[in-house]
This record gives structure tokens, C-alpha cells and sequence, in this order.
């Protein structure tokens, strides 16, 4: 790891948290020739260590590694899916985040503890001394593990967030990467005791491509995804509001703007790597299009009309939509809203 001094706090540029998180891309083209100064490392880390936990029992903890700098490199990229495979060998850092189950029955005591010593376990909601030591700790602790591993995947995600947060704040692309390909592979690389959980990879480097990638990548309306009060009662946004979050930063340009494709292009040709991107069948394009659940842009309409009238796209496999129905139809899921309508 590189070993460079921490540079005085008045030289590293604040970024309001509004707009770091509007910044906030998936980095997939990393600059296999910059490597992240190591204090900056360290931030993203820290911002972890003080992200929300249960019972202040930290139960996340993460193993950072780089490809020349490790004897288990080739063991990890044995376990990654093939496409994010020069994702992780282009970047600076992976970081294998874990669950530490243990924490969670060895460290309960203690945890409450703390916060009762700073003054966060407090009488006014109810706590006392007898009633935790008799009631609440041993029904905590008596948890079975799978509950518990539930409980704190969710927690190593908010650390996971604060870090990539700290990360974008500083100048610095992150993706979070799936493992899929050899399960438990990562925990017998890592040699990890039993009660640990590899819970996710993350890919740490500067970005080749531009950082804001073209554009903030669309997502379902906040209508279709948030509640108020009740189920099935939407939280509807306040234009108002959405104007306020576009001037702040959290609400940012939709991709693609122009130019994001020849960008990917220049890319692949300098590593010797296919060029393009999947395209998907016209009935598939135009039936996404019309879906209202979803927010998108412009620049993604416009780029969707271009490919039903410019590209030979492919035809809709007819001999997979018998699977997809089965599969959407195990979940209790309308096949209707999402498969193309049959010819």
C-alpha cells in the first residue's frame, strides 16, 4: 500500500453531503495507473467504524487488499463474476467487507454499556440496569443466527454506504461487486473462523471515465417506492422540494449526455476490449418506456427512440418467456407489466 503523508485539513476540499451523494456513481473504467492515497483509504474506513450499530457492538469489519501487494489475489478473482473481473483488476483497492456474528453475543454487555456511559441509555425510555441484565441482554444474546446475520448484513451495509459517502467526498470511484461465482470462496481465501460473513466486495480506484459517468442514472419515482402513513399510500414528491435537491446537488443531470458512448469506446479500444453496449429487443425498449413507475430523462427517451429506429436490434427470445412467466409467476408477480407483449 502506498505510504503517502496525510495532507494538511485546509488543502482536502469540502464537499456538502448533499451533493456528494448526488455524485455518487458506480465507477467501471478505474485508471490501472493512479493508486488512492492510502489516508484516503483510511477516511473511508473511518466514516465506517462510525456508522449506526445496534447496541454499539461493531460488528463490521472490512480485510483491503491490492492485486501486487497480496499472496491471495489470484484466490479472490477466482470468486468474482466474470464481468466485474477487469473492473477489480483496474483498481487501485478492493475492500471485502464482513459480518462479524460474534459481536453481536460477545459484545452485547459492553456495547449497552458504552451508551449508557455517554449518556444515550437513558431512564426516560425505559432503561434500567436490573431489567437489561435480566430481560434485554439474554433475549439480544439469545438470538438464533440467522436472525442475527439478517440484523447485521443491514448494518454492514450502512457502514459500506458511509465509505463509499466518504469516498465520493474525496475524489474517489467505488463500486460494490458480486462475488457470486465460487460461493464461500472469499471466506477460505480470507482463512475466516466460522461466525464471520463475507458480506460484499468493493472496488476501489480513480476514474478513468468521467466521474459523473454521463449522467445520474435514472430510478423509479419516489411515488412508486416510498409510503405515507399506510401501504399503497404514495409519498408524493413536492416539486418544490425536487427543485431545492437540483440546486443542492442531490438531484443531478440524467444520463446519457451526450458524448458518454464514444467515452466507453475510447476506453475499450485503449485496453483492446469489445466495444459497445448490450442492446436489448425493440418490444423490450418501448415496453420499459411506457412504464410509468419509472423517472426517466430525456436524454434516456431520446437515446431509447434512436436504438428502436436506428439499431439492429435482436428479437425477443419467445423461447424464454415461458421461463420468465414461470419465474415472475413463483413470486406472485404480474407477467403482464414485465414482459413484452407476445406477437
Amino acid at each position: 500500500m502506498s505510504t503517502d503523508t496525510c495532507p494538511p485539513a485546509d488543502q482536502v476540499p469540502d464537499v456538502p453531503v448533499l451533493r456528494t451523494l448526488g455524485n455518487r456513481r458506480s465507477i467501471r473504467y478505474f485508471d490501472p495507473d493512479r493508486e488512492v492515497e492510502r489516508w484516503k483509504i483510511e477516511s473511508m474506513l473511518q466514516a465506517a467504524r462510525f456508522a449506526s450499530c445496534q447496541g454499539n457492538i461493531n460488528a463490521t469489519e472490512a480485510v483491503v487488499i491490492q492485486k501486487d501487494h497480496c499472496d491471495i489475489w489470484d484466490d479472490v478473482e477466482d470468486c468474482v463474476s466474470g464481468f466485474n473481473v477487469q473492473i477489480i483488476n483496474q483498481a487501485s483497492h478492493l475492500v471485502l467487507w464482513l459480518t462479524n456474528l460474534n459481536a453481536w453475543y460477545g459484545r452485547a454487555i459492553d456495547g449497552i454499556s458504552t451508551v449508557s456511559l455517554v449518556g444515550a441509555a437513558a431512564k426516560y425510555h425505559g432503561w434500567n440496569y436490573e431489567f437489561s441484565m435480566t430481560q434485554t441482554l439474554p433475549r439480544l444474546m439469545s438470538f438464533p443466527k440467522e436472525r442475527t446475520e439478517n440484523l447485521l448484513r443491514f448494518e454492514t451495509g450502512q457502514a459500506v454506504a458511509n465509505a463509499i459517502t466518504a469516498g465520493v467526498g474525496l475524489g474517489v470511484g467505488n463500486i460494490l461487486i458480486a462475488f457470486g461465482r465460487k460461493p464461500g470462496g472469499v471466506e477460505k481465501a480470507l482463512g475466516l473462523p466460522d461466525h464471520y460473513r463475507f458480506t460484499w466486495g468493493h472496488a476501489v480506484g480513480y476514474p478513468l471515465e468521467e466521474a459523473q459517468t454521463g449522467g445520474q442514472r435514472p430510478r423509479l419515482k419516489m411515488e412508486a417506492l416510498f409510503h405515507e402513513n399506510a401501504f399503497g399510500t404514495p409519498f408524493r414528491s413536492d416539486p418544490a422540494t425536487v427543485e431545492l435537491l437540483k440546486a443542492k446537488g442531490l438531484i443531478q443531470e440524467q444520463a446519457p449526455r451526450p458524448g458518454r458512448f464514444e467515452e466507453m469506446d475510447a476506453i475499450a479500444d485503449r485496453f483492446g476490449r469489445d466495444k459497445g453496449v448490450i442492446s436489448f429487443p425493440a418490444r423490450e425498449i418501448e415496453r420499459l418506456m411506457a412504464d410509468e413507475d419509472w423517472d426517466f430523462g430525456p436524454h434516456i427517451r431520446e437515446r431509447a427512440q434512436w436504438l428502436v429506429d436506428n439499431e439492429d436490434l435482436p428479437d425477443y427470445p419467445e423461447e424464454m418467456r415461458q421461463t420468465f412467466a414461470h419465474l415472475l409467476a413463483e413470486h406472485g408477480i404480474d407477467t403482464a407489466k414485465y414482459l413484452p407483449a407476445a406477437e
